[in-house]
């Protein structure tokens, strides 16, 4: 039963996981990630004071920088033993609009409630994703926004050790698919932003030319256009002509690990 390695995961992971957990995101070699992760978004979401429901929160370290950037956060784990780990990072981080609550995310009960919710590192958990989704739409007020930054496409894969070892649920969770299970669920719009920390991200300049080409003049950018155009109407559109021509991001943003921001 995953949910009974879910439960029962603060006791599998032992005193170092326990203290990992507890020190996260400073512990470990992904903190500038975490904390990059985390600053995405912040960005996205609306305006402090809002409402935030944190999902999957386990030891509570985005709880209580959000609350810290003055939002009021709900923050809630299946796991006991997790949440009393949140309780005591809420508690020496002095961040008192917090409140944690033990609760499968499966089985929600909020309705309209909230502002943003926040899946982080977390949807990818659960036993059936779109029940999960499902009740964040409930919870969430008109409007309003839910956010994931989930793993893509070969995560199964690459965490099949972690899910035998703990009893737990790993799941390939790429923006393509919780943007078609939100469809299914009422979300009216939807965006996908890459993960500035990635390496294979990152830009790399020739020192010895400027860093600024010269701007293409009017005609130049009118001919790429055409030319972009005749060759999706005769060969199909390639993944950077459909980011040119139709504002869609490339095949390869969807199936990788990125955020993806869902509107109710």
């Amino acid at each position: 039963m995953p949910k009974l390695g879910e439960l029962n995961y603060v006791k599998a992971i032992g005193p170092e996981g326990v203290d990992f957990a507890l020190n996260k995101p400073f512990g470990g070699g992904g903190c500038g990630r975490y904390l990059a992760d985390l600053g995405r978004i912040m960005e996205l979401l609306p305006p402090v004071p809002a409402r935030v429901l944190d999902l999957g929160v386990g030891s509570g370290w985005t709880s209580t920088f959000l609350a810290r950037r003055g939002y009021d956060v709900v923050g809630q784990d299946i796991c006991p033993d997790m949440i009393d780990l949140a309780n005591q990072n809420r508690d020496r981080t002095g961040t008192g609009s917090i409140a944690f609550v033990v609760q499968d995310y499966e089985s929600m009960g909020y309705r309209e409630e909230f502002d943003a919710a926040v899946f982080y590192d977390a949807l990818h958990h659960a036993e059936d994703e779109r029940v999960a989704l499902a009740g964040v739409y409930k919870a969430l007020k008109p409007g309003r926004v839910c956010i994931t930054v989930e793993p893509g496409e070969g995560h199964s894969v690459a965490s099949a050790h972690t899910a035998e070892k703990y009893g737990v649920t790993e799941k390939d969770m790429p923006p393509h698919h919780i943007i078609t299970l939100g469809r299914e669920l009422g979300f009216r719009q939807f965006r996908v932003y890459p993960r500035a920390a990635e390496p294979e991200m990152a830009c790399w300049f020739d020192r010895t030319r400027p860093l600024w080409p010269a701007r293409p003049g009017r005609w130049r950018v009118a001919a790429r256009f055409v030319r972009k155009a005749v060759r999706t109407v005769v060969k199909g559109a390639r993944g950077s002509d459909q980011a040119f021509l139709f504002d869609t991001p490339p095949e390869a943003i969807l199936r990788a690990g990125n955020l993806v921001w869902l509107q109710k």
